[in-house]
C-alpha cells in the first residue's frame, strides 16, 4: 500500500476495523445485522450445510436433520476472511471449501472431514485461482479449474482423493470449467466462458482430451449463450440452456452423437431461465425463470419430462437450490421475505414446503418493509427501461422526496426485487430508490443485453439519466435531491451520469438532475482498468468495454476524461485488495476531482477486495454513506 499517496488525497477514511459513529433513529447498524443464512446443501443422511456469519464473516455450518431452522448449528471452520463457497461431495464424506485473503479473490481448495472436522489444504498459491467444479459421481475425485501455467487461461484438473495427485485434462485457451462427469469417469461436459453474450459448451474424454462442439452457433460460427445442466439418463443426451432461438435463454434437451434439433422443456414460456440443477440419480430436474425480475421454479420428471405439479410459492424471487434425492431447496426472496430456504418433496403430492433457515430480524417488523413497484421509463432514443421503485410509507402524492438511483454491476447483471434490510433502512428513512435495468442488463433476452456493448456504452450512461429525469418529471424528487449510486460497474455508472447531466442541463439551461453520488468499487478509466484488472478477466472486458488497441474510445468513454464537467460531490469506497477494479482506480478519481476543485469523501479497507465482505467494514461504509447522502440531499 502507498500510504504516501494515500496520506496526499486529503480527507479519507481508512478503516483499519474501525468501530464507527453510527447514525441513529433509525440505526443503520441493525438494518444490516439482519441475517439469514445461505441456501443450505442437503446431504444424503439429510444433514444441512451452510454459509452464515453469525460473527460478522462467512463461515461453514453444519446442522443434523430434525434440528430447528433457527438452530445455528455446528461451526466448521474458522478461516480468518471466511470462505467463498463449498460443496458436499455425492455420499456427504467430505466438503471441498473454497476460501481466499483479505477479499483478494485468489482462491484455495480445502478438504474438510465434517466429523473430525479436519481440514487439509489442497491447491493453495496466492498468484492462482483454484475452483471446483463438478464431483466424480463415486466422490472419489473431483474436477477444477486453475489459471496456474497461464495467468490468462483456466486449465482443467481431475483431483483423485485417493492418491492425492491431481492431473491435467484439458488445456486449452480460455476461461473452462466442468458441469457434469459420466458414471464411469470417462466423459465430462465442460464449458468455455467467451463473454456474457457468449459460451461454449463441448463433451470431454477424459483419457483423450478429445473435445465434442454441443454449441449452438450463428451463420459466422460464433457461439451463442451456451451451458449445461448434467448428462439425462443413460448419458447419450444431456440439458443444455442456449439463448439461440430469439435471443431468450431456455433449457433443451441435446441428443449428444446426433445433434438433431434440440426439444425445449415445456412449460417455461418465453422468459430467461435464471438457474436449473439435477439430482443425482438423474431422475429430477428443477428450473427457475427470470420472470420481469421475479422468480418462479419449475420441477420435471426425467428422461420423459414430465412436468410436476408444485404448490403455490409466495411472489417474489424465488430460486433453486440444492436437489438431493427427491427433495428439492429453494429460496424465497422479497421486500419482506428474507431470503428463507424451504424444502419440498417432489415425490409427493399436496406436500406443504417445509422452511429450513430462519432470520435474525433484529427485532425490525419484516412485514413492514415496503415491496417495489415495477416500473418503466422511456430513455432517450424511446427504448423503454424496467425499474423498480421504493417509495416510503405515508409519501403524499406528488410531494418530491430525496431519491437514490441505484446502478447494478455487471453490467451484464439485473435488478431484481430481492429483500435488502439496507435498502429498507434509506426507505424508512425518508428516501425514495429507483433501481433501473438499462441496457445491457441481463433477464430480457439477447438483443437487450447486447445493446451497450463497445461503442454503445455512453448509451446506457444516458439510460441511467433518463431515470433521474423520470423521478423529477413525474414529481418524485427535484432537481439537485438525486444520489447516483452503485458499485462496480454500478461505480462506473454513478460517476458517469453526473457527466451526461451536466451535458444535458447545459442544453436545456436547468439545475443538474443529480446533487451528489457515491462510487463503490467503480471502473473510472477503461483503459488503465484493462490493464490491471486481473489477466484473466482482460480477455472478457475487452469483449465487452472494447479493446485495448483502440485507447480514443475507451478514453472518451472513461469519467476520469470528463472531471471538468463535475458539479456534485462524491464519495469513493474501496477495497485495496481489490483484483477486479483495482484501488488505483479510485485513487485516480480522487486526485483527479481534487484538480477539478471537488474534494471527495473517501473510505478505504485494508482487508476486503471487490465489495466488502466483513460485517464491521460494512457497518462504517454504510455510516458514512448515511451521512454523506443525508449532508448532501436530505431534506
Amino acid at each position: 500500500m502507498n500510504t504516501r499517496r494515500f496520506a496526499a488525497l486529503g480527507s479519507i477514511a481508512l478503516a483499519m476495523n474501525a468501530s464507527p459513529a453510527l447514525a441513529s433513529d433509525p440505526d443503520i447498524a441493525t438494518y444490516l445485522k439482519v441475517r439469514t443464512p445461505g441456501t443450505p446443501d442437503v446431504a444424503p443422511d439429510g444433514s444441512l450445510y451452510m454459509r452464515d456469519w453469525p460473527d460478522g464473516v462467512y463461515q461453514l455450518y453444519r446442522r443434523d436433520a430434525g434440528e430447528s431452522p433457527h438452530s445455528q448449528g455446528t461451526q466448521l471452520t474458522q478461516f480468518e476472511d471466511g470462505i467463498s463457497g463449498f460443496t458436499v461431495s455425492p455420499d456427504g464424506s467430505k466438503l471441498v471449501i473454497d476460501a481466499s485473503i483479505g477479499g483478494s479473490e485468489q482462491d484455495d481448495l480445502f478438504l474438510l472431514d465434517p466429523i473430525t472436522r479436519e481440514i487439509t489444504t489442497l491447491h493453495s498459491d496466492p498468484k492462482v485461482v483454484y475452483d471446483h467444479d463438478a464431483w466424480l459421481r463415486d466422490g472419489s475425485g473431483f474436477i477444477y479449474h486453475a489459471n496456474d501455467e497461464s495467468s490468462t487461461d483456466f486449465h482443467l484438473y481431475l483431483h483423485d482423493l485417493t492418491t492425492g495427485a491431481a492431473r491435467k485434462i484439458l488445456a486449452e485457451p480460455g476461461y473452462w470449467y466442468a458441469f457434469d462427469v459420466t458414471d464411469d469417469g470417462s466423459r465430462a461436459i465442460v464449458g468455455r466462458y467467451v463473454s456474457a453474450s457468449s459460451a461454449e459448451v463441448y463433451e470431454l474424454d477424459l483419457a483423450t482430451g478429445e473435445l465434442l462442439d454441443l454449441s449452438f452457433r450463428d451463420e459466422s460460427g460464433d457461439a451463442y449463450y451456451n451451458s449445461a445442466v448434467g448428462y439425462l439418463p443413460g448419458e447419450q443426451s444431456l440439458v443444455m440452456v442456449s439463448d439461440f432461438d430469439d435471443g431468450i435463454r431456455q433449457a433443451i434437451v441435446r441428443d449428444i452423437r446426433t445433434r438433431r434439433a434440440p426439444r425445449p422443456v415445456p412449460g417455461l414460456g418465453r422468459w430467461d431461465v435464471s438457474g436449473a440443477v439435477m439430482n443425482h440419480d438423474r431422475r429430477l430436474l428443477a428450473i427457475g425463470t427470470n420472470e420481469d425480475g421475479y422468480g418462479r421454479v419449475h420441477a420435471y420428471s426425467l428422461p420423459a419430462m414430465r412436468k410436476i405439479e408444485l404448490p403455490d410459492l409466495p411472489e417474489g424471487v424465488v430460486t433453486v437450490g440444492d436437489l438431493e434425492g427427491t427433495t428439492l431447496v429453494y429460496r424465497v426472496s422479497s421486500a419482506q421475505q428474507p431470503n428463507i430456504s424451504y424444502t419440498l418433496d417432489l415425490s409427493k403430492t399436496h406436500v406443504k414446503p417445509v422452511a429450513i433457515t430462519a432470520v435474525d430480524d433484529q427485532g425490525l417488523n419484516l412485514d413492514g418493509f415496503i415491496e417495489p413497484s415495477l416500473i418503466k421509463y422511456t430513455t432517450f432514443d424511446g427504448l423503454e427501461i424496467p425499474a423498480f421503485l421504493y417509495l416510503p410509507e405515508g409519501r403524499a402524492a406528488d410531494e418530491p422526496i430525496p431519491f437514490i438511483v441505484w446502478y447494478h454491476g455487471g453490467p451484464e447483471g439485473q435488478h431484481r426485487p430481492t429483500f435488502s434490510a439496507t435498502r429498507q433502512y434509506f426507505v424508512d428513512a425518508g428516501f425514495g430508490i429507483l433501481r433501473p435495468n438499462v441496457r445491457g442488463s441481463t433477464g430480457y433476452g439477447r438483443a437487450f443485453h447486447q445493446l451497450d456493448n463497445y461503442k454503445n456504452r455512453w448509451d446506457s450512461v444516458k439510460d441511467g439519466v433518463a431515470a433521474a429525469r423520470f423521478l423529477v418529471d413525474n414529481g418524485y424528487a427535484e432537481h439537485g435531491k438525486i444520489a447516483a449510486m452503485g458499485g462496480s460497474y454500478g461505480g462506473f455508472m454513478a460517476a458517469a451520469v453526473p457527466i451526461e447531466d451536466t451535458r444535458q442541463a447545459d442544453e436545456r439551461a436547468e439545475p443538474n438532475l443529480f446533487g451528489a453520488a457515491v462510487n463503490t468499487v467503480g471502473i473510472v478509466n477503461f483503459k488503465t482498468f484493462l490493464e490491471r484488472t486481473g489477466d484473466y478477466r482482460r480477455k472478457l472486458r475487452e469483449a465487452e468495454y472494447g479493446p485495448l488497441t483502440d485507447p480514443d474510445f475507451l478514453n472518451s468513454v472513461s469519467p476520469l476524461a470528463h472531471l471538468d464537467e463535475y458539479r456534485i460531490p462524491f464519495l469513493i469506497a474501496h477495497g485495496l485488495n481489490d483484483p477486479r477494479v483495482p484501488i488505483d482506480e479510485a485513487i485516480q478519481l480522487a486526485e483527479g476531482l481534487q484538480r477539478a476543485g471537488v474534494q471527495p469523501r473517501q473510505v478505504y479497507f485494508h482487508d476486503e477486495g471487490h465489495g466488502f465482505a466483513k460485517l464491521e467494514n460494512r457497518l462504517h461504509y454504510y455510516a458514512q454513506v448515511v451521512d454523506f447522502l443525508e449532508q448532501e440531499i436530505g431534506d
